[in-house]
């Protein structure tokens, strides 16, 4: 059965970025971890602040720069980017896993999105390495053997982000998201030349069972470039942590970060609160379920081209909304 879900409507974006499509095809209700948590909630019970701090970096990106998601999945932040800025600026998709790769391009091509999709994951020395499929869900492959149970593998290519930016010379990152399922560090260290040269803006998933021990160097070092670490949160200002103490402020609750290369401004904080709020309207009830084989009624994903007012809505309901997807059965 067929899954749409509306896109957040962002008058700022329109008037930045100018038109864009309404509403996405997510191809299935259930196939996937993700598709079950936006079938039960839409975006706005997927983690909606991560979305609004990615769109909001997105949002302030130089036209002609590069976004990079490392653990795209099935590809929800990717195209979300692509689908509102894919004009400005390019979005590229390390997904290694065999399944979520394919529904990830199909997803895609049913949108008319213009995202590159690289067959890879990402690390600190490129070659090959066995990725360990999840018996919890698919969301929870990793390149870790021991971060969940698993009863297979299968060997992928490994790239790093220094070895991929540095064969596209061309290539401007403006925003890095990494979400590999505790080897961070690694993805980190593999990419240091990059930060050091173009200085991305890093969104950056932090498990309590991380490798510790290589992410906190290379925090380290990062913190030594100026950057600030900040744990993603509805509340703003956001205070900065340190390469020493970010450990005690990682939970299975909150467990993205924001590194960011400046100082975070007013103007950030307004992007981001103005993307959380229009993310909060797009619920379940603003989903579209069809019955398989059936047509996709007229206008269905028809262009927003007016920039509107979001309509204010409380945080409180931000507990329920940052809920994570459901193991699978």
């Amino acid at each position: 059965m067929p899954l749409v879900v509306t896109v957040p409507r962002n008058g700022s974006a329109l008037a930045h970025a100018g038109p864009y499509a309404s509403a996405l095809n997510f191809m299935s209700r259930k196939q996937t971890a993700v598709q079950r948590q936006l079938r039960r909630s839409g975006l706005a019970g997927y983690e909606p602040l991560t979305q609004a701090t990615l769109m909001a970096v997105a949002h302030q990106a130089p036209e002609g720069s590069a976004v990079l998601d490392v653990g795209a999945h099935i590809g929800l932040y990717s195209g979300l980017i692509d689908a509102v800025y894919g004009r400005r600026l390019s979005v590229h998709a390390f997904e290694p896993a065999p399944e979520t790769s394919r529904i990830c391009r199909e997803i895609r091509d049913a949108n008319g999105l213009g995202f590159e999709l690289i067959r890879s994951a990402v690390a600190d020395t490129p070659g090959s390495a066995e990725l360990y499929l999840s018996l919890k869900a698919e969301s929870s492959h990793s390149l870790n053997a021991g971060h969940r149970r698993h009863t297979e593998s299968v060997t992928v290519p490994v790239t790093t982000l220094d070895e991929f930016s540095q064969g596209r010379p061309e290539l401007r990152p403006h925003l890095i998201k990494i979400d590999v399922e505790t080897l961070e560090g690694q993805v980190l260290a593999g990419g240091m030349e990059t930060v050091r040269q173009h200085r991305p803006w890093i969104v950056l998933e932090i498990l309590p069972s991380s490798d510790h021990e290589s992410l906190a160097r290379t925090l380290d070092t990062i913190t030594e470039l100026g950057y600030g670490l900040h744990p993603i949160q509805a509340e703003s200002p956001w205070t900065a942590r340190s390469a020493d103490n970010y450990r005690t402020h990682v939970s299975s609750s909150a467990r993205d970060w924001l590194l960011a290369p400046e100082a975070l401004t007013y103007d950030f904080h307004h992007a981001m609160r103005t993307w959380l709020r229009a993310i909060l309207e797009c619920d379940e009830r603003t989903n579209l379920e069809l019955p398989g084989g059936s047509t996709f009624p007229q206008g269905w994903n028809a262009s927003y081209s007016l920039p509107t007012a979001p309509r204010k809505r409380s945080f409180k309901s931000l507990v329920r909304g940052q809920r994570r997807p459901a193991p699978a059965s």
